[in-house]
Formats: structure tokens, C-alpha cells, sequence
């Protein structure tokens, strides 16, 4: 019976990304990661890139892979697509208190 430590040692990594979404997932941790090393950042866990892209479809995922790869920062291309705008103050209506 081989260990634990044997085990984690020799998985086989890629088996374990077959699904469509995983792939991605990994491509955008190791390209988020690469450029925050770069910078002599701290790396993001994989949960905290899944967390982010949790509300994506895979197509959309392809569409953010496909942007981000095409843009001079790959990470600040992810971070700025992903926010959410805040409305403006014409956007915003005037509650009516009249009633």
C-alpha cells in the first residue's frame, strides 16, 4: 500500500481536468498568478478566481479567456470585466414619499 505522500506526489494533474469549466479555471489561476509573481504579489488561491467566476457560463468563461489573453495585463483585464458599475446619479431614481 503505497502513502499518502507517494499518492500526491504522482497524481496525474491533468486526469483530473477533463471538464471544460476546470480547464479554465486552471489557465486563469496559473495566467493571475504568473503576473502577480511577477510583481512580487502574493498568489490567489484557486477558490478565490472560482468564487469570482462562479456566476459564468462556460461560454462566458471562454469569452473572458479569450479577452483577457488578448490584453496587455491579463489580470487587471479579468479584475475590471468581472466589477460591477455603479449607476450614476441619473440612473438613479428619486424615491416619491408623497403617498
Amino acid at each position: 500500500m503505497k502513502s499518502i505522500d507517494d499518492n500526491i506526489k504522482n497524481r496525474d494533474i491533468k486526469g483530473l481536468l477533463k471538464h471544460p469549466r476546470l480547464k479554465m479555471l486552471d489557465e486563469f489561476y496559473r495566467r493571475i498568478n504568473a503576473e502577480r509573481k511577477a510583481d512580487d504579489m502574493k498568489e490567489l488561491p484557486v477558490r478565490a478566481i472560482a468564487v469570482k467566476i462562479s456566476h459564468l457560463s462556460v461560454q462566458d468563461m471562454a469569452y473572458l479567456l479569450k479577452k483577457c489573453s488578448q490584453s496587455s495585463n491579463f489580470s487587471r483585464c479579468f479584475f475590471g470585466s468581472l466589477k460591477i458599475p455603479k449607476p450614476s446619479s441619473e440612473q438613479i431614481k428619486p424615491k416619491d414619499d408623497t403617498k
